[in-house]
Order: structure tokens, then C-alpha cells, then sequence
């Protein structure tokens, strides 16, 4: 082989390659658009497609619907940028009138143990198993306790035990009028999409729980 023959080679394998890694990442965006479909019609959602970015890369991905008479949209984010990029996928539902109340319930762990080495404060509900399994954290401690009832609990419990083994980043929050389930991780995962499917029954009785404290401060 004449090595004048050596780069060009070089070069044709490093586009190969190239090409490659360009293929199986467009397949991996078409297989999670088309799961956030599938999910979108099991949640009654209408799925809003937009065409692929470069004709390969499916981005902005929503579905929007109503849900239990709330507005609910199933959809991925990102947070943070270059390496430090992490993907969700999420399922929320609006609050129909204004609240002053916010909550967020993590998975405890290692993060949860850091936040509280520098003061994060969070509440229990006195069932050891629920207490043990989640960081809880809420602007109005004695409401959202008492809001948090067996039956719901239950919902939660069952989210993250039966569909939830391998699930990375869970939780539930609520800020400017929305709940949202989010998780770590991409709708091309099938798990994902059952969970943030069962998640939507989960933010709706959220939904409702802060629908009740407004009503209650309401009436005062």
C-alpha cells in the first residue's frame, strides 16, 4: 500500500465513524418520538410533531391534552449545558387558579444528605416507609402533610417500586401554578414512558391538592 494511500484512509474511516455515530443517534431521536406518541394516545393527548431539526433530530417534542379536566402535556427538557447536559422527560398539570403553596418531593439519597448538610429543611408525614423513601419540602408544612393521605401515598409508593427500580432523578413538584413529574433520562426508554403515563393520574391529585388550599385561603 503506498502511504500517500494512508491518510485518505484515515480520513474515509473517521467519516465511517462519523456517520455512524450520526445514524444511531438519529434512530435513538425517532425511536423516542415515536414513544412519546404512543404514550400521548394511552393519556388521550394530542401530539404535537414538528419536523426533525436537519431532517434527522426530533426536538421540542409536547403533547397537550385534558386530563381529569386539567390541562396536562407530556414533554422532555434539558438542564445544565455540555457535559454537565442532563435529559428529562416529564408530565405535568396546571393548577386552574393562582396558589401560594409549593412542595417538592426527591428520592433520598446521597443529594438529598448534601442539600441538608447546608440547611435544607424538609417535613415528614409519620409513615416510616413513605418518610424514609422521600425528601419532602413545602412552603406550608401542616397542609401539605395532612394533604399527603394514605391513597396517595400509596400512588407514589407504587410509581417508584413497581415501575421505578431503575429510575434516576424522580420527583414531584410544584412552582408557578404547575405540577410536574420528571425523572432523568429519555422517552426512547419504555420505562419512562409508563411511568410518566402513571405519573399523570399522580400530578392531577397533586393538581387537586393545591386546587384545595387555594379554595381554603380562599375562604378565610
Amino acid at each position: 500500500m503506498s502511504p500517500a494511500l494512508i491518510p485518505l484512509l484515515m480520513i474515509g474511516f473517521f467519516l465511517a465513524v462519523a456517520g455512524l455515530v450520526v445514524w444511531a443517534a438519529a434512530r435513538q431521536s425517532r425511536h423516542g418520538m415515536e414513544n412519546m406518541r404512543q404514550t400521548a394516545g394511552a393519556l388521550g393527548l394530542q401530539f404535537i410533531e414538528k419536523p426533525p431539526t436537519a431532517g434527522i433530530f426530533y426536538t421540542d417534542l409536547r403533547a397537550t391534552g385534558q386530563v381529569r379536566g386539567k390541562q396536562v402535556e407530556l414533554f422532555p427538557f434539558a438542564t445544565g449545558s455540555g457535559k454537565s447536559r442532563i435529559q428529562w422527560s416529564a408530565v405535568s398539570a396546571a393548577v386552574p387558579v393562582a396558589v401560594g403553596l409549593t412542595f417538592h418531593l426527591r428520592r433520598q439519597g446521597f443529594g438529598t444528605k448534601f442539600m441538608e448538610l447546608f440547611g435544607a429543611k424538609e417535613i415528614t408525614v409519620g409513615d416510616a416507609e413513605f418518610d424514609r423513601d422521600w425528601f419532602i419540602q413545602t412552603n406550608r408544612p401542616e397542609f401539605f402533610r395532612e394533604a399527603l393521605l394514605p391513597e396517595l401515598r400509596g400512588k407514589i409508593t407504587t410509581l417508584v417500586r413497581e415501575l421505578g427500580t431503575q429510575a434516576r432523578g424522580v420527583e414531584f413538584k410544584l412552582e408557578q401554578n404547575v405540577v410536574r413529574y420528571a425523572e432523568i433520562g429519555g422517552f426512547t426508554s419504555g420505562d419512562t414512558c409508563k411511568r410518566c403515563e402513571w405519573a399523570a393520574d399522580i400530578v392531577c391529585d397533586l393538581a387537586d391538592v393545591a386546587a384545595v388550599f387555594a379554595e381554603q385561603q380562599a375562604g378565610r
